[in-house]
């Protein structure tokens, strides 16, 4: 296949993608280290909220430390690529619950700890392809 055309999506488009797709990839740095991990999320008040398990890696990242969310939607034609760089934090209490009241795992297990990516920037691209 070839690329016919690729568009730059605007910020309401890219919520939509976020919106629309549960999994996305998680980039973060701990411990000197890049790691990339999937996650199912919700997109609530414009941030990317996922829950993790206690003594989960991902409680680690500085509350400053900057992360990276991507995620894709490919379809027959097209392929979107939406890509988040902010910063995580810990949600507690009523906030947390509330937050984590859209995000629905895949896979089963304990997740007692809600977090939420707070955007500094958001990014998208839609390619288009034409049958080679």
């Amino acid at each position: 296949m070839e690329h016919e055309r690729m568009e730059e999506l605007t910020a309401e488009a890219c919520w939509e993608v976020l919106a629309g797709q549960p999994v996305g990839r998680l980039a973060y740095v701990l411990d000197g280290e890049v790691n990339i991990v999937p996650i199912n999320h919700a997109v609530r008040d414009g941030q990317i909220v996922f829950e993790t398990g206690q003594g989960s890696k991902l409680l680690g990242i500085d509350e400053q430390g900057t992360v990276a969310y991507e995620v894709d939607r490919i379809e027959d034609r097209e392929s979107t690529s939406v890509v988040v760089r902010g910063f995580a934090t810990a949600l507690e209490g009523a906030e947390a619950a509330t937050a984590a009241s859209g995000v629905h795992p895949w896979i089963e297990g304990d997740r007692p700890e809600v977090m939420a990516i707070v955007p500094s920037t958001v990014t998208g691209r839609r390619y288009h392809y034409r049958r080679g």
